[in-house]
């Protein structure tokens, strides 16, 4: 790590949610760790430093991307540790459709917050299988109460088509 990121054009997506204009996926970790095999997390973390370090600073990943959010974690504590840049950390999170309890969502939402090694998920994006079945707006519901206790700063959304936005 450096003292800190190169300029990279950034995009306010929301008040209070700047990001870099291009977002590095992080979904690879899971093929990584496909056939049970387990990889360094302090090396996979620290690969994370020249992408910062380029002004790269914005990383998305899912709580089904294998040890993305325990990777992206321990590279905030290291950075932070260090006293260098922040980093943006957009997860999803892909419950299984059916029905979602308020317990459910927090329960998701604190094993993503212990995962990212955070106080508050920076953006929350929320994926819905099947739109039939309406309890996935009981889910959004749970979500938006996490965000006003401060849990959550943003929420978004995946796979939605416009009737349902």
């Amino acid at each position: 790590m450096t003292a800190g990121p190169a300029q990279v054009e950034r995009r306010e997506l929301a008040p209070g949610l700047s990001i870099a204009r291009a977002v590095t996926g992080m979904w690879q970790v899971a093929d990584m760790e496909r056939d049970g095999r387990v990889i360094d997390i302090e090396a996979v973390a620290g690969a994370m430093a020249p992408y910062v370090n380029a002004g790269f600073t914005t990383f998305d990943m899912a709580d089904h991307y294998g040890s993305a959010e325990v990777v992206a974690g321990r590279f905030r504590a290291m950075a932070a540790a260090a006293g260098e840049a922040r980093v943006e950390l957009l997860t999803k999170w892909v419950p299984k459709p059916g029905p979602v309890s308020r317990a459910d969502v927090r329960t998701a939402v604190e094993r993503a917050l212990g995962r990212l090694q955070g106080r508050t998920i920076d953006l929350m994006q929320f994926h819905a299988w099947s739109f039939a079945d309406p309890r996935w707006l009981d889910a959004l519901g749970y979500l938006d109460e996490l965000r006003a206790e401060g849990m959550i700063r943003h929420l978004g959304l995946t796979n939605f088509d416009t009737a349902h936005l």
